[in-house]
């Protein structure tokens, strides 16, 4: 937004006058950041997205590997909007599972999964601290070597925080 100057005598009349102005621009001031919030917003949905279209979640030893199932949805209600990952295989993604992967079993290379609970072998029965192990899908049994971890939604947050700036200025022109 450029800059406003609000510009008025003391008369009755002219403070009248530069109240409406203020409210103007205090309604503009608003509209624009909702569209900010709503720009940042789609843009991390956008780079989710790309990080879960194709990301591996299952390196089956034999048969290939298994692609990611998520659902990234954006939900713009009142002043929040909420990027959305829906799907069994978004956490996989996100965390990783299994050492082969990720490190050693009680770590995690996203760096908000250990705050978050979210460790290397943590889940399940810890088959993850194995290199290869095995579950069965039907009466198939099948081994994998498990998930890396792609971080699509923290990687999409970190590069929307480096453009921010230039999002902002976009919207506020």
């Amino acid at each position: 937004m450029k800059k406003t100057v609000i510009s008025f005598g003391l008369s009755e009349r002219e403070i009248g006058k530069a109240i409406k102005e203020l409210e103007q621009y205090k309604q503009e001031l608003i509209r624009k950041t909702a569209l900010l919030r709503e720009k940042v917003a789609d843009r991390i949905a956008s780079l989710a997205r790309s990080g879960f279209n194709g990301a591996v979640v299952d390196d089956v030893l034999k048969g290939g590997v298994k692609t990611a199932q998520v659902d990234v949805s954006l939900n713009n209600t009142n002043d929040v909007s909420l990027v959305i990952a829906n799907g069994e295989d978004a956490i996989w993604v996100e965390f990783g599972a299994g050492v082969f992967h990720n490190g050693s079993a009680g770590s995690s290379p996203h760096p908000e999964g250990s705050a978050l609970g979210f460790t290397i072998g943590g889940y399940g029965k810890g088959m993850g601290k194995k290199e290869v192990w095995g579950y069965y899908e039907g009466d198939e049994l099948r081994l994998t070597h498990g998930t890396p971890a792609i971080m699509p939604m923290y990687n999409a947050v970190k590069t929307v925080c480096d453009e921010i700036a230039d999002i902002a200025r976009e919207v506020f022109e």
